[in-house]
């Protein structure tokens, strides 16, 4: 796993500083101070990596995300208004997040699709991320599963837009995010 991580390192930091359309699977390979084949090995094609990358972010992010939810175990409205606090904190300073978000590739090679048309790679492990936590803490004891699953659907969705395309202060979705926890929780 350490040479999975410090491969995804050096993909992120050549993103950061060049954008995605500038990584070649060469520059990953030397940054990391392995042979490209060994690379292949390890990762497989760019996209691979892409998605590799891309799903060690939202691993990250919804990690320290759902311990916000953990720090309010009796009050979901006051869980999910810091989780979403935080994801929207998290997501202004991300300089990975950033960079795939004001990426202008000419040659049309982006991450962007990963966060916006390709639901596994970020909204579904959202999803999955956020009900599993809602169950682990029996927040979910007024919902139905598909009500549960309704939920988790629309609050995903809400940070996800407000984290790609800010519209107003975060205290914005923060409210937005509370008004459908209430909402929710009151026709479980």
């Amino acid at each position: 796993m350490l040479l999975h991580d410090r491969l995804l390192d050096a993909a992120r930091d050549i993103t950061t500083a060049e954008g995605w359309s500038a990584l070649t699977m060469g520059a990953v390979a030397s940054r990391a101070g392995i042979s490209r084949q060994h690379l292949y090995n390890e990762i497989g094609t760019k996209d691979e990596l892409g998605n590799a990358l891309i799903n060690r972010e939202t691993d990250e992010f919804l990690a320290v995300t759902c311990e916000q939810l953990r720090a309010h175990p009796t009050d979901p409205v006051a869980g999910v208004g810091a989780a979403v606090q935080h994801a929207l904190d998290h997501g202004a300073h991300n300089v990975l997040l950033k960079a795939v978000l004001h990426a202008g590739d000419p040659r049309g090679e982006s991450l962007l699709p990963l966060l916006t048309a390709r639901p596994e790679a970020v909204l579904t492990r959202a999803k999955q991320a956020l009900a599993a936590e809602m169950l682990a803490l029996q927040l979910d004891r007024d919902l139905s599963t598909a009500a549960l699953d309704v939920f988790v659907d629309g609050l995903a969705r809400l940070v996800l837009s407000h984290l790609t395309q800010p519209t107003g202060p975060a205290e914005l979705a923060i409210t937005q995010a509370q008004w459908l926890t209430r909402a929710a929780m009151s026709e479980g």
